[in-house]
């Protein structure tokens, strides 16, 4: 079992890698009570196309969310989340655009809960009826998402930001989409993709390494998996230039709500590590935009704005930077805010006090099993690796560095979205 030693924080994430391929990762706690498990599927809603020793499959958009949910549920249409609650669990499972993960938390009954997951992964049974089940709890969600403002919001921006990028429709799929849903692609990705060598298993909290990894070896121990046929995921050539620059849209909203998306390729930023790099990008916009900011505190003296929001994140190729708010007054906040974009100021001890705060999150972090999970599952799920040095990244961060990707931050490719209440223009 190999020992990853998470640098600066005295933590140890251990790692083992069974003969079948399955990566196991285990977080010892030295309070929790309780533990979570988490086995996480390369693959997601994004993974539409991809090729298999040469032949082409094109699944149908939600088809990933769709198998979610078939998991899920036995051939005796019994919930995978009450077998967990009479071992006095909880379950739940989701998928993104890259993977699908199905977890469980519990304080008891750690052999029971892993072999119950495993075993409804890897002993699958489907049938047609229990996949046509399905299909109304499916569409009954989609019609929900339909009227929700965030995820409206998210895909309709990533519909004004990207042309080839396959991510501007909702990871379910339209109501046409899941009528389309076939058993026979359900169980192709479940052929392809659902096998060891492409899932990873993390487990956290009051455990014993060692425990874990037996309970799992045991439970594999007379199992036998064909190779792993290594599906080829189609890759998405993306243009640097943005779709749509300004949209306004009606939305189940109380008062108006304003975003504004950046697009940059990720490429400009060369020799600067991914980590390194969105931690420099956060720590501006916090900074500039944060809860203690002077120009967050100005806006909402003048009674111009509800809220403020910012974030920077990774969709393939690009870094896409958002600021947006809740504000009665839409069209000239988005003035001010591009105003703002274009000369956001670099205060070395904000910057630094905001350094420290990252570290203390972080720190802390590590005294909550569910807290390390994520963490863990979060650099598998983006990352394929655990980094195990980000406490050191975020403490060799300078002023120099922060200036240099600074400069580098361009605002030409954007896109604002604003969303009226449905009774308003």
């Amino acid at each position: 079992m190999k020992e990853i030693k998470m640098r600066g924080l005295d933590e140890t994430i251990y790692e083992s890698t069974l003969d079948n391929g399955l990566r196991i990762y285990i977080w010892q706690s030295k309070t929790s009570h309780s533990f979570k498990g988490n086995l996480i599927v390369s693959y997601g809603a994004d993974n539409t196309t991809f090729t298999v020793k040469g032949k082409k499959y094109e699944m149908t958009r939600g088809s990933a969310h769709y198998l979610e949910h078939v998991m899920c549920e036995n051939v005796d249409k019994e919930p995978l989340l009450s077998l967990f609650n009479k071992l006095g669990s909880h379950s739940n499972a989701y998928t993104n655009y890259k993977k699908t993960s199905f977890e469980f938390t519990g304080s008891k009954n750690l052999k029971e809960n892993i072999e119950l997951l495993l075993s409804n992964i890897f002993e699958k049974k489907f049938n047609q009826e229990n996949f046509e089940h399905e299909r109304v709890p499916i569409l009954e969600e989609q019609r929900m998402r339909e009227d929700n403002p965030g995820v409206i919001a998210y895909f309709k921006m990533n519909k004004m930001l990207f042309s080839k990028y396959p991510n501007g429709v909702d990871l379910i799929g339209t109501e046409e989409d899941i009528n389309n849903i076939t058993f026979e692609e359900i169980k192709t990705i479940y052929k392809y993709f659902y096998h060891p060598s492409n899932m990873c298993l993390v487990v956290t909290g009051n455990v014993s390494p060692y425990e874990v990894v037996k309970i799992v070896k045991d439970y594999f121990q007379n199992k036998d998996f064909p190779p792993f046929k290594s599906p080829i995921i189609k890759n998405y050539k993306e243009g640097k230039k943005v779709v749509s620059k300004k949209e306004i849209i009606k939305a189940n909203v109380e008062i108006p709500e304003l975003t504004i998306n950046i697009k940059i390729p990720l490429k400009i930023f060369e020799g600067f590590e991914e980590t390194k790099l969105f931690n420099i990008v956060k720590l501006i916009l916090a900074s500039n935009f944060g809860s203690t900011s002077l120009f967050k505190e100005e806006l909402l003296e003048k009674k111009l704005i509800y809220n403020l929001f910012f974030g920077a994140y990774k969709v393939y190729d690009y870094m896409i930077i958002e600021v947006g708010c809740r504000t009665k007054y839409p069209a000239d906040v988005e003035k001010i805010l591009y105003d703002k974009l274009n000369n956001m100021e670099i205060d070395e001890k904000d910057i630094n006090r905001k350094i420290k705060s990252v570290l203390a999150t972080l720190i802390v972090d590590f005294e909550d099993q569910e807290e390390v999970n994520a963490l863990i599952s979060s650099y598998l799920i983006y990352e394929n690796r655990i980094i195990d040095n980000e406490k050191e990244i975020l403490e060799s961060i300078t002023l120099k560095d922060i200036e240099n990707v600074h400069k580098l931050l361009s605002f030409k490719e954007s896109s604002s979205l604003i969303m009226m209440p449905k009774e308003e223009e």
